[in-house]
This record gives C-alpha cells, sequence and structure tokens, in this order.
C-alpha cells in the first residue's frame, strides 16, 4: 500500500480543470519529483493534494485513508506538512514567533524540541531569530520554510519549487538539509522548477507533468539521460 496515492485526479479553478486525470504515489521513505515547463499544473497539484483545491473527480489517498474530502487540518493530523513557494512565512512575525506558530499544535516538550532541532538544522535561523521574517534573504525565508514544516516530524512533506531563485551555494545546503530529513524516515513529494541536477541524483523516481497530465514515470538516472524526457521537461516539441 502506497503512503500517498492519487487516482484518476481532476481538479481546478471554478469550472476549469487544471488537472486532468492525473494518478501518482509516493512510497513510504521515498523520494519523488514532480516536473514540467511553466503553467504544467505542478503548483495546482500540491494543492489538491493538501485540499486547498477540492476534487472535481478521482480520488487521493494517505496510508489508505480516503482524504478526498478532508479538510486540510484532518491531513495535517495526520502526518503530512506542505512548504509552498510563495507565501510560506508570516512576513511581520520574528523568525522564533513563525517557528512557534508551526509547532502550536505539538505537545509544550514536543514543541520545544522541535524548535532546538530548527536552530541545529539552520544556525543562520537562530542568529537572527529576533528579526521580522520579512527581513530574511530569500534563502534563508526558505531555510525558515523548511524548518517550519519539517520540525514536527511529519510523515510527508510536499515542497513546492524551495530552491526557486536562490544563490548556489544556498541550493546546495538546502538541498542536504532535506535530503538529511528524507533519510530520517520521511516521504516526500518534490516539485521541481530550477536546479534538477541538485535533485534529481537523490530522487527515487520522476513524474513529468505537461498540460494539467502525467506525461511520463521514469527513474531519475533515466530521466537525465534520455533526450526525450529532457524535452518534455523543458516543455519543447518532440
Amino acid at each position: 500500500m502506497s503512503l500517498l496515492e492519487l487516482v484518476g485526479l481532476e481538479t481546478g479553478y471554478g469550472r476549469l480543470p487544471v488537472l486532468h486525470s492525473v494518478s501518482m504515489r509516493v512510497e513510504v521513505n521515498e523520494m519523488v519529483a514532480i516536473i514540467g515547463p511553466n503553467g504544467a499544473g505542478k503548483t495546482s497539484l500540491g494543492k489538491a493534494v493538501f485540499g486547498l483545491l477540492p476534487a472535481m473527480r478521482g480520488s487521493i489517498r494517505f496510508d489508505g485513508e480516503d482524504l478526498t474530502p478532508a479538510s486540510t487540518a484532518r491531513r495535517t493530523a495526520l502526518g503530512m506538512a506542505m512548504a509552498p513557494q510563495v507565501g510560506n512565512t508570516f512576513p511581520e512575525l520574528t523568525v522564533e514567533d513563525n517557528l512557534i506558530v508551526s509547532f502550536s499544535t505539538l505537545e509544550t516538550e514536543n514543541a520545544e524540541r522541535a524548535l532546538a532541532n530548527a536552530y541545529t538544522m539552520f544556525p543562520q535561523l537562530a542568529e537572527r531569530r529576533r528579526q521580522p521574517a520579512r527581513t530574511l534573504s530569500g534563502g534563508e525565508r526558505q531555510m525558515l520554510a523548511f524548518a517550519s514544516c519539517s520540525g514536527s516530524s511529519p510523515r510527508f512533506l510536499l515542497l513546492d519549487e524551495p530552491t526557486t531563485g536562490l544563490a548556489p551555494t544556498i541550493v546546495h545546503s538546502l538541498v542536504e538539509k532535506i535530503i538529511e530529513f528524507k533519510d530520517s524516515g520521511a516521504s516526500i513529494l518534490w516539485v521541481i522548477e530550477e536546479n534538477p541536477l541538485e535533485v534529481l541524483p537523490f530522487v527515487d523516481r520522476v513524474y513529468v507533468l505537461n498540460n494539467g497530465a502525467i506525461r511520463a514515470e521514469t527513474a531519475a538516472e533515466d530521466l537525465l539521460s534520455e533526450e526525450s524526457l529532457r524535452a518534455l521537461f523543458f516543455g519543447l516539441e518532440q
């Protein structure tokens, strides 16, 4: 049984579907990537997984439970977490208050441990704990977003383009931390927009999404070597 399974999922905005019969899975302790050109529907897929877009057709199951009609709060309670590409911090709150809010549903001892773990993972955040999140660099905001959603030790984490627009040294550091989190036993669904060569060597499987539909499922090493799949990733005609 897969940890996360989507079967024939269709979702969109209003009556306009942007995803068409999407079926995919993420196994326990597996890292899966979603890639595709701009406008392919990658962010919409992430929103649908977390109940931020309603399913028009199809189903979403997590650890055997049908979550298609479930609230985002229910999904979070089951151990699912998401770091969106934008709007992933509270800009007027300090770094520490962002983390405290993120861990507020945990028991006090666990929340304190999660806060300590966040600062151990990213010492830069500890140095800036009293600063408003809006004063952080782009890389530091992504660190804060990742620490906020991973500190509670979720079983499943969805990352929406966390390395987009970041300097190469920051990308490398952030990828390392995400790999460490996966190695601790978590499952990850990673939406990749930029820096695929930094990420794909660590990925188990890749889904290529284009025009709202899954066009291919492949091992990462095949994607890196096959010209036809590289063309799909860059949105080129074959």
